[in-house]
């Protein structure tokens, strides 16, 4: 009786992790089914002054403050936790492979002698044709993750690393972390990341972005 136990409950332990992982993509995914073939996300030419590209990162001062922005492919996402001792990769693969969540770091350096505020439950992955995607919060990800295999690690490391919170930066500080929206629609062609509640001393300072996205249909 004992093996058939073990086997019943190991079979219970997959099952539920290919239901979060469902779950999640779901979530993730929203609307849109995500398009065959690779896909990048590059900078546009920036038609704001204080924009430059710098490789395949869009490098601004917001009133003072240093802000850099880059698009992080699957491979990056996974470079980047394993960088952060203490972490783990806490997306379930299943995702990745079939609606890939669309992942931007983000940097802010407060050069400045007043305090940096930046909401960013308020930013805003707009595309060519007007359509507007909030980030995905830590508090949504909680939810349907909360259940699955590793939940612990997994959520220990979106906690450090995801931007989901209001933040405050005092001078000379500096914050950094991750941005995650939903999957692409395949019609996406040109983004915009807009930040509209980014304060400085009290004055707001809107940050935007822009971006191309290229893809590489498979045969």
């Amino acid at each position: 009786m004992i093996p058939r136990v073990l086997e019943q409950r190991k079979r219970g332990h997959v099952a539920r992790a290919f239901f979060f992982a469902e779950v999640l993509l779901l979530l993730l995914a929203g609307c849109a089914s995500a398009p065959k073939g690779e896909l990048a996300i590059l900078p546009s030419p920036q038609r704001q002054a204080t924009h430059q590209v710098v490789g395949e990162s869009i490098v601004a001062s917001l009133g003072g403050a240093a802000v850099m922005v880059r698009w992080l492919a699957p491979t990056g996402v996974e470079q980047y936790f394993e960088s952060k001792p203490g972490l783990v990769y806490p997306w379930p693969r299943e995702v990745w492979k079939l609606a890939p969540p669309t992942v931007f770091f983000l940097r802010i350096r407060n050069q400045t002698p007043e305090d940096v505020q930046f909401d960013p439950t308020l930013a805003a992955l707009v595309t060519q044709d007007g359509r507007r995607e909030r980030p995905v919060s830590y508090e949504e990800m909680y939810q349907h993750l909360a259940g699955a295999e590793g939940a612990g690690a997994r959520l220990q490391s979106l906690q450090a690393t995801l931007l989901s919170r209001f933040v405050v930066i005092a001078p000379g500080g500096q914050r950094e972390g991750l941005l995650v929206f939903p999957a692409l629609s395949p019609e996406a062609k040109h983004l915009l990341l807009e930040f509209a509640s980014f304060y400085i001393g009290g004055r707001v300072v809107p940050g935007l972005f822009e971006f191309q996205v290229l893809r590489q249909q498979t045969k």
